[in-house]
């Protein structure tokens, strides 16, 4: 049985630019179940210096998103945690806990504007680092700077940074340069997460199966279960990839 776990996506029903409501997010459920997802992390937007959900909002709608779960499986899992958006007063909204980690581990979703340079996108995922944090650079396909920048994304490995990659960068026609990019990483193993990103049941919905078969004929069993549960579960139990 294929029990994918998918660690972004905007299923919370109105809270970012995500699930519009609760129907929407149920449906999102089924499409993700029947694809094979057995586990999400809702990672609703967060950004400082914008109104962002309360706590007691999140924890609310996840609990009505954990019931939705159960009904179409007993073992369909909802986590919660947030991408943030980075910026200086991050870590500060962190260690405050307004802003929130992955499902409670010391991981955290970190995007940046598709435009930044690399030396910023470097220091700012360092920082996350030398304060305890294990940052996982979103969709890191998006960002300009690291368009077959192969040195910097072997720099941010080795600093210690994961890398997560939507599943539907690695879809399209091998003569696409950004899709020959992206499978092209996960040949060489430096993606850490292949996930949906997904936004709703229409417009990018949570499925899997097309780039599961992709992953699968190109680098094997192996791989593909590494990049959609083996590297997730060691996130969940707070350990080390």
């Amino acid at each position: 049985m294929e029990h994918w776990i998918d660690i972004h996506c905007h299923i919370l029903p109105e809270v970012d630019d995500g699930a519009q409501s609760l129907q929407q997010t149920i449906r999102m459920l089924l499409i993700a179940h029947e694809e094979g997802i057995r586990h999400i992390i809702a990672t609703p937007h967060y950004r400082v210096g914008l109104p962002n959900p309360s706590q007691d909002e999140l924890q609310h709608k996840l609990e009505l998103v954990r019931q939705e779960a159960r009904k179409i499986d007993g073992n369909f899992t909802i986590d919660l945690g947030n991408e943030l958006y980075y910026s200086q007063d991050i870590l500060e909204h962190l260690n405050k806990k307004q802003a929130l980690t992955l499902a409670k581990t010391r991981y955290v979703l970190v995007e940046f504007q598709v435009t930044e340079t690399f030396k910023t996108l470097r220091a700012g995922l360092h920082n996350l680092l030398i304060n305890g944090y294990l940052p996982v650079l979103a969709h890191l396909e998006r960002y300009e700077c690291l368009y077959h920048n192969y040195k910097g994304i072997n720099e941010l490995l080795e600093l210690g940074v994961y890398l997560q990659m939507n599943i539907s960068s690695v879809l399209g026609n091998i003569a696409n340069r950004r899709t020959a990019f992206c499978r092209k990483l996960i040949g060489k193993g430096y993606i850490h997460f292949i996930s949906t990103d997904s936004h709703s049941d229409l417009v990018r919905a949570p499925r899997m199966r097309q780039g599961v078969d992709v992953i699968r004929k190109k680098y094997g069993d192996e791989s593909l279960y590494q990049l959609l549960a083996a590297n997730a579960t060691k996130m969940l139990n707070n350990q080390y990839i």
